[in-house]
């Protein structure tokens, strides 16, 4: 449901890969749907979203819609009684998000996101390392990515992003990352905003006390020259950090450092949509405790958006002033 670049170039591919066919192109517009269908050879173009869920062929929902669609699939998909994975965010808020998972859960479909940092090996190691110990107790989390504000490619001149929401989705990834890594929850948020008043939001700097007693520490920027972007777990006996993760141009590395030396851990480079597909088929059998479902995207449009409103608040000028 939708023609997103996400589908284009990775999911439709994955869905295959998985042993499926994909069905139908459900799309408001049907030039759209018919490009699409062409393009990926996808037999059934569908404006109303009830004519393909209503096809008994078809076993889920893939919603790859600009972000205020995605509600209206989400919904047609629960009164059909389809499971669905979608991108993220599921909504633009934590209370949209909310009624959304809640009217699968009386649905009783699953509502799982895809989540492509979850899916990193790099991250999936990072999680496993740190679960067995390997870098002790964790004191903190670190991630930090910058580069220079590019809108999202699609596939169509008239369609527009809002790069009014783009940090606060990037803090929604961040969040999400946090909590699959380290397994705590956010519990108390503080913020910097160094954005001058009238003007738009370029970067975000924040930090997050977690459940476990981490800290949680986030630099998030569109103003800076690209970086190499680095997720850190800092522990009491060694540190791993990943860099490179959360460009979206590949796999990165992961290095473990521990008595003053450096390691180079090495991970298999793959394709993380085909992942996400086999275990979101799997899940009402084989639950994967590393996927992202409606309700852990709930937690972190919550927390984003408490960062957001610290953000807002007037800190104090240096020497307490």
């Amino acid at each position: 449901m939708g023609t997103g670049t996400i589908a284009t170039e990775h999911m439709v591919a994955a869905i295959r890969s998985a042993g499926h066919q994909p069905l139908w192109v459900v799309s408001r517009n049907r030039h759209y749907a018919t490009d699409f269908s062409q393009d990926m050879q996808i037999p059934g173009i569908a404006v109303d979203a009830r004519r393909s869920l209503q096809d008994p062929r078809v076993g889920f929902a893939y919603v790859s819609a600009v972000r205020d669609r995605r509600k209206h699939y989400i919904l047609a998909a629960a009164a059909e009684r389809k499971h669905v994975l979608c991108d993220g965010p599921i909504a633009g808020t934590s209370r949209l998000a909310t009624s959304l998972v809640d009217g699968c859960k009386t649905a009783g479909i699953i509502l799982a996101l895809n989540q492509p940092f979850r899916t990193l090996a790099p991250h999936q190691t990072m999680r496993r390392l740190l679960q067995d110990g390997e870098i002790g107790t964790l004191q903190s989390l670190v991630i930090a990515r910058g580069a220079p504000y590019q809108p999202p490619p699609n596939r169509h001149l008239d369609e527009s992003a809002d790069r009014s929401d783009a940090l606060l989705e990037l803090s929604v990834d961040s969040i999400d990352l946090a909590r699959f890594l380290t397994g705590q929850e956010p519990a108390t948020v503080a913020a910097l905003s160094a954005t001058p008043p009238g003007t738009e939001a370029g970067q975000s700097s924040y930090a997050i006390g977690m459940s476990g007693g981490a800290i949680f520490q986030c630099y998030e920027s569109f103003t800076t020259a690209e970086f190499e972007s680095t997720v850190m777990l800092a522990g009491d006996r060694g540190t791993l950090i990943a860099h490179g993760t959360l460009s979206g141009k590949g796999s990165g590395t992961l290095v473990r450092r521990r008595n003053g030396r450096n390691e180079l851990i090495p991970v298999r480079d793959r394709d993380q949509h085909v992942p996400t597909i086999e275990a979101f088929l799997a899940l009402p059998q084989n639950p994967a405790t590393w996927m992202s479902l409606g309700d852990d995207n709930v937690i972190a449009l919550r927390t984003a958006e408490a960062v957001r409103a610290a953000q807002k608040k007037r800190p104090l000028a240096a020497g307490g002033e």
